[in-house]
């Protein structure tokens, strides 16, 4: 989704509010990848089955989602995010394929779901749950992710290795310094 400029931070309120509006648990589970792993939706569409599961019949976890170089932007080098409680319900109810890809096409289980396809369904269920006024978008999930990382006090190089970015000038862009965070730093001031 190109919108131009940052796309929005959204709040667990906000996450909540898109899955309200009738997101198929896949859907749900594509935005769970990008919020709590805070991989980019061509990473999510490209993941294979056995990058998340050990079984997949019995919906058994890998301990961590395994992102191959050769689906991450740059291709230079792959990466491991552990799957946290919040992202193991939503792949616990999603029922994977046996093979393959993780999100397959509707139309040719050979290849992955579409961009355009994850689009227009974000872009809907964004306009059904009345945030149509908010540049919301895939990358809002990996925003998201290292913003309220960052507000919980986690450090950048902590976040660097979560998200995979090569550089810590990288991700610094990534950090959205909302107003209450920066009030709080002012008040806390001790001189």
């Amino acid at each position: 989704m190109s919108i131009g400029g940052q796309v929005k931070v959204l709040n667990a309120r906000q996450w909540a509010q898109l899955e309200k509006v009738g997101q198929s648990v896949k859907h749900q589970t594509i935005w769970a990848l990008l919020r709590f792993t805070g991989c980019r939706s061509c990473e999510a569409r490209q993941l294979m089955v056995d990058n998340v599961y050990l079984d997949p019949e019995n919906r058994i976890l890998r301990e961590a989602v395994y992102f191959p170089k050769q689906i991450r932007k740059g291709k230079k080098r792959s990466l491991s995010v552990f799957i946290s409680d919040k992202l193991e319900w939503y792949l616990q109810r999603y029922q994977p394929p046996q093979t393959g890809y993780l999100f397959p096409s509707p139309r040719n289980p050979e290849k992955p779901i579409s961009y355009e396809a994850i689009y227009k369904y974000m872009k809907n269920a964004v306009s059904a749950a009345g945030l149509g006024h908010l540049k919301i978008a895939t990358h809002s999930g990996r925003r998201s992710l290292v913003t309220n990382l960052y507000e919980q006090g986690i450090p950048l190089p902590t976040i660097q290795g979560i998200t995979g970015h090569m550089t810590l000038q990288n991700l610094k862009p990534y950090v959205e310094l909302r107003e209450a965070i920066l009030q709080g730093a002012v008040n806390n001031v001790a001189l």
